[in-house]
């Protein structure tokens, strides 16, 4: 290294101790004891796991993914791989793990999702001893009622049934993610559950549906005359993947236990609407249209219109007071958006999705820009 160069990096270091020594310092720290660190990423590849992953590298920790090795098998094909599928009855699917990876003490595991309860618990079992703390992506779903607004994470959870003694199980989403928190507690004292609410990400949970993709951003980046819900206290709610990743880290890094309820503050949706311009530019006018009007023209909460569910009360509604006083930070939700629509862009970039409309022989969700003009068009003559 030349001389001005050392000069140069010894005054960018300096710098940053001026401005704030305690960060300085903490990240030189940090940099040397997450090295140390092993961290077993259950999955990895599909929707948050890479978010997660990138998180976690980044903040030099050394990443090991457990997966089948058949979703995305070639992204961070410079990591090693456990294959092992955790779906096997009787543990099968362990029995070929390597001998290094079943005598490795795991300081952090991170499991993205499991359909089955029954294999979050025969992971806990195979692996008891060997893990130091386990982070777990729950769900809002696993809380019984959702009538109330604020709901905390000491509201009563969903009633279960007897514990699955099988890998295949019938029980609907909520029930499945339930038992899986269950089998953890029972199991683990060193846990952080994080509950999460409509994730979104430059991923979407099913690459190839069309379904799948994000209806709002979308359709402001198509621009043109938009028609919205006018419904008085109208907020949203949902989980930015980033932002939790961040908090996965975090809690990694302090040791921070526990369940968390983690999403956005609800969120008013005109201050949505404004995130979305923010990322996509100011469409030529908007509309907005009553909901009784909509719901006469089969514009459906929820159901149709995204992001507009009246009932149950509580659904936009979640408190994450203790996530952010545990040390969650939500970016910008303008930032989500973005990430979301370069996300559609990279899968669709002749912008080919045409929702409400028949792709494939399937009639997609939501509806139709033919059907929002129609209904605009009503609502104009109507009002005069």
């Amino acid at each position: 290294m030349i001389k001005r160069e050392f000069i140069k990096t010894l005054a960018a270091a300096s710098a940053a101790t001026f401005m704030n020594p305690m960060v300085a310092s903490s990240r030189m720290i940090a940099s040397d004891s997450n090295a140390k660190k092993k961290v077993l990423m259950l999955g990895g590849r599909g929707f948050i796991g890479p978010s997660i992953v990138k998180v976690f590298l980044n903040a030099g920790f050394h990443v090991t993914l457990l997966n089948r090795g058949k979703t995305n098998a070639t992204l961070f094909n410079d990591l090693p791989v456990i294959i092992c599928d955790r779906e096997k009855e009787n543990r099968e699917g362990y029995k070929k793990i390597d001998k290094k990876y079943r005598e490795t003490y795991w300081d952090i595991v991170i499991d993205t999702w499991q359909k089955s309860p029954k294999a979050v618990s025969d992971f806990l079992d195979e692996f008891k001893g060997s893990i130091g703390h386990y982070h777990y992506i729950s769900t809002m779903s696993v809380y019984d009622k959702w009538d109330s607004k604020f709901i905390e994470e000491t509201a009563a959870l969903n009633p279960l049934p007897s514990f699955p003694e099988t890998i295949s199980t019938d029980f609907r989403y909520a029930i499945r993610k339930t038992l899986c928190e269950e089998a953890i507690r029972e199991r683990m004292a060193n846990y952080t559950i994080y509950r999460s609410h409509g994730m979104k990400d430059f991923r979407v949970t099913r690459p190839h549906d069309p379904n799948a993709e994000p209806f709002w951003p979308v359709r402001f980046n198509r621009g043109g005359e938009i028609l919205l819900p006018n419904i008085a206290d109208h907020h949203i709610q949902v989980t930015d993947v980033q932002s939790l990743s961040n908090f996965i880290l975090h809690c990694a890094e302090s040791g921070t236990y526990g369940a968390y309820n983690v999403a956005y503050h609800p969120t008013p949706f005109k201050d949505f609407v404004s995130s979305l311009i923010s990322a996509t530019g100011m469409p030529d006018k908007l509309h907005w249209i009553d909901g009784d009007f909509l719901i006469t023209n089969e514009l459906i909460p929820y159901k149709i219109v995204p992001l507009w569910k009246p009932e149950p009360k509580g659904s936009y509604y979640f408190n994450v007071q203790k996530a952010v006083s545990a040390g969650l930070v939500n970016r910008p939700m303008v930032d989500m958006v973005t990430d979301q629509l370069n996300g559609y862009k990279s899968r669709h970039p002749n912008d080919d999705v045409r929702f409400g409309e028949i792709m494939e022989g399937k009639k997609l969700k939501y509806y139709s820009m033919e059907k929002e003009r129609d209904i605009i068009k009503k609502w104009v003559t109507k009002r005069g």
